[in-house]
């Protein structure tokens, strides 16, 4: 995370609580609108990037298996598209990108549409690493495949990198759960670390913070 990573933490820990918790209520009801009312499929004709999700034991948990679900049908409707992956080795010897490949594969997707990403840890580096990758999502609009709990803070990134994304939610509609009630909750605390991170970083011109956010 670094020093930088922490300061910006506390200073969002501190404006929840000046601000009695009112801006991350605000953001809750961001990601929650997000994540109700975002499509589950698309017809444009670009990349499909799929964020990747820790593995267990290197076997896919369902969340992934959700995401390249969907990424699968988005290219089955259109199989000029092509399929980006990204998300490196979070715990074993296989990286995210790599079993989502082979899920793929497996289903039936041709290997010379899927591309992979295997660097990455978490999701601000999973689309930074997607930007360095492919040219083209700097200057066009790509589908940008997650859950639907995490589209909010996927897609803010992506704003801030300056990255033109289209949200498609893996499920077909919300399922309110209760542990997707404490995944929105958690999505939210982080959009607010990121966005008070991001603010704080542009005022101070901060070319540090600056050059890893945007």
């Amino acid at each position: 995370m670094g020093l930088d990573g922490l300061a910006m933490l506390a200073l969002s820990n501190l404006v929840l609580v000046a601000t009695g918790g009112l801006s991350g209520l605000w953001l809750l009801g961001q990601v929650w609108r997000m994540a109700r009312t975002a499509p589950a499929t698309d017809d444009a004709s670009g990349w499909i990037v799929v964020l990747g999700v820790r593995l267990r034991r290197e076997q896919i948990r369902p969340d992934y298996a959700l995401r390249l679900q969907r990424a699968a049908a988005l290219y089955w409707a259109n199989p000029d598209r092509r399929i980006l992956l990204v998300g490196g080795l979070t715990g074993g010897s296989v990286s995210e990108a790599a079993q989502g490949r082979q899920f793929l594969i497996e289903a039936g997707l041709p290997a010379a549409r899927l591309f992979t990403e295997d660097r990455s840890l978490h999701t601000l580096d999973n689309l930074r690493q997607a930007r360095q990758l492919l040219a083209e999502v700097r200057e066009l609009p790509f589908t940008l495949v997650t859950n639907r709990y995490h589209l909010a803070r996927s897609v803010a990134m992506a704003d801030g990198l300056g990255l033109l994304s289209s949200p498609c939610a893996a499920e077909e509609h919300l399922r309110l759960t209760l542990p997707t009630v404490g995944r929105l909750l958690r999505e939210a605390y982080y959009l607010h670390w990121y966005l008070v991170g991001r603010l704080w970083s542009r005022w101070t011109d901060n070319r540090h913070s600056l050059a890893r956010i945007s």
